[in-house]
């Protein structure tokens, strides 16, 4: 029954893992052709992918909290069916705090030189 609920679990959270980063790179990819063609009306539709990739996020984390899973070392062994022991799982949870911080500082950055890239690929392009 275990191995079932865990199974579900697994693939509920590969599943909206994936539309989150599908979501998420669509978010990033449209904002600068969006703002470009649309002016200030880009917002409705960048905003309505970008509520998508959230709705998607949110449900990652509550599947990630309901089984007690934050850092990669921890994801890793879920989406394999595996637990850590103890000792690794203590030492999972003292780095928590700095793997959510190196996280958001690298997507802002990942984002913001993709935005720039595509800006200048335009920019370029329509010049």
């Amino acid at each position: 029954m275990k191995d079932v609920i865990q199974k579900e679990e697994i693939e509920k959270m590969n599943r909206y893992g994936k539309s989150y980063t599908i979501m998420l790179i669509a978010t990033a990819v449209s904002a600068v052709p969006l703002f470009m063609w649309l002016g200030i009306w880009a917002f409705i539709p960048w905003g309505i992918i970008w509520a998508i990739s959230m709705y998607f996020a949110f449900k990652v984390e509550k599947v990630k909290k309901d089984n007690d899973v934050q850092t990669y070392k921890e994801i890793v062994a879920f989406s394999e069916g595996k637990l850590l022991d103890d000792i690794h799982k203590q030492r999972e949870i003292g780095k928590r705090p700095y793997q959510k911080i190196f996280l958001v500082i690298g997507t802002a950055l990942t984002t913001f030189v993709v935005c720039v890239l595509i800006g200048f690929l335009m920019h370029i392009l329509l010049n």
